[in-house]
């Protein structure tokens, strides 16, 4: 009853040609999204599910399941349920994929053994809460009034908090602040800015400032992360909160670092990008002995939603979660799925592990690259 050894692994990149795609930055193609799926199984009938998001320019990307392909031979015959000692495996595989690569062996891996017990991740995780707020995170539009429409959706639909995916041009972004402020300042809704690390460090911190003005909830990627002057000007110069883009520096030393030089306002990170959920479960620890929030990125398909979501609800100092609107573009293959209520809350999938029930013929079908391994 101790074990559940993994038989078989399968590995997809699937891309959903009917999703929108979707830019980041006034100077970027339309992005297109694929959903890098790990299926694994064990030899007591059990299986769990794990996924990375990747999003690429002009063409589907197909590099992580490549690097996936390198790792999956060795998992074959390990305990899923041993999964601190499956992470530390994976930490020291060769991969030009990174953690992120390696990431949904991790969470399929969790899945499986919240399977195995019979309960939903975020209990065996600690069991923090239920539920949590969430915020809406937006695409890019083309002008400044083509963001009320669907910001006006969003409350209606009972979001509270939402975030602005921007042109990532100083100039054009502050009329965009300025127009979003001056139409919603009396609603009571969370707004915050994503940069994705275009600025320069003087146009960051004019973009804080406004921002500490208008009491935004945060400030998202404002900087290159490795730029560490600027976030420091950044945290000790104004009273916004300070968010890294949550992509660079993941690894709990890197984390431990930047909080100790007073780096970030909080700590930015994914369960498919940091090593998955037995490193992401450390970081909110980490998090909270520095007395800081973690505010978990989790744009992406369902199962990365639903990795990061149980991760969250096993601690209180995360306040959102994060969910790519609309969801249309983010759940092919999922037969349940990750939405946020009325009274703009998000609940974890019932049912032991991450709850996820995937429809794996749908996923065959739109794989641009698969493999096996038993």
């Amino acid at each position: 009853m101790l074990e559940s050894n993994i038989v078989r692994i399968e590995i997809y990149a699937v891309a959903d040609r009917n999703a929108d795609a979707l830019p980041w930055a006034a100077d970027q193609e339309p992005l297109l999204y694929t959903n890098n799926i790990v299926r694994m199984m064990t030899d007591d009938g059990l299986e769990g599910a794990g996924a990375t998001i990747s999003y690429t320019e002009n063409d589907f990307d197909k590099c992580i399941v490549e690097s996936m392909r390198t790792i999956a031979p060795g998992i074959i015959g390990k305990n899923a349920l041993m999964t601190e000692e499956l992470n530390r495996w994976l930490m020291n595989r060769c991969s030009w994929g990174g953690l992120v690569a390696k990431s949904p062996f991790d969470i399929a891996a969790w899945d499986i053994k919240g399977k195995k017990a019979g309960v939903p991740l975020y209990m065996m995780l600690g069991g923090g809460r239920t539920k949590m707020l969430s915020y809406s995170s937006t695409p890019m539009f083309d002008t400044v009034e083509d963001y009320f429409p669907f910001i006006d959706g969003c409350i209606e639909h009972g979001y509270t908090a939402i975030k602005l995916h921007c042109y990532c041009i100083f100039e054009r972004d502050q009329q965009l602040v300025k127009a979003v402020h001056e139409r919603y300042k009396n609603t009571g809704i969370d707004f915050m800015l994503d940069t994705a690390m275009y600025y320069t460090q003087k146009e960051a911190l004019q973009m804080a400032k406004l921002l500490e003005e208008y009491q935004w909830a945060w400030f998202e990627a404002p900087v290159t992360d490795y730029d560490y002057k600027t976030y420091q000007r950044l945290v000790s110069e104004t009273s916004v909160q300070i968010s890294s883009h949550g992509n660079c520096l993941v690894t709990l030393p890197e984390v431990a670092h930047a909080l100790a030089n007073d780096l970030w306002s909080d700590v930015r990170q994914d369960a498919t990008v940091c090593g998955g959920i037995t490193p992401l479960n450390k970081c909110f620890a980490l998090a909270e002995a520095f007395g800081k929030p973690l505010e978990i990125q989790s744009w992406g398909y369902t199962i990365t939603q639903a990795a990061n979501l149980h991760v969250a609800l096993a601690h209180h100092n995360c306040k959102y979660f994060e969910q790519a609107y609309p969801y249309e573009n983010f759940e092919y293959g999922a037969k349940n799925v990750i939405r946020t209520d009325k009274d703009g809350f998000v609940h974890a999938p019932e049912g032991g592990g991450l709850g996820v029930e995937m429809d794996w013929d749908a996923v065959n079908r739109a794989a641009i690259l698969s493999y096996s391994f038993e």
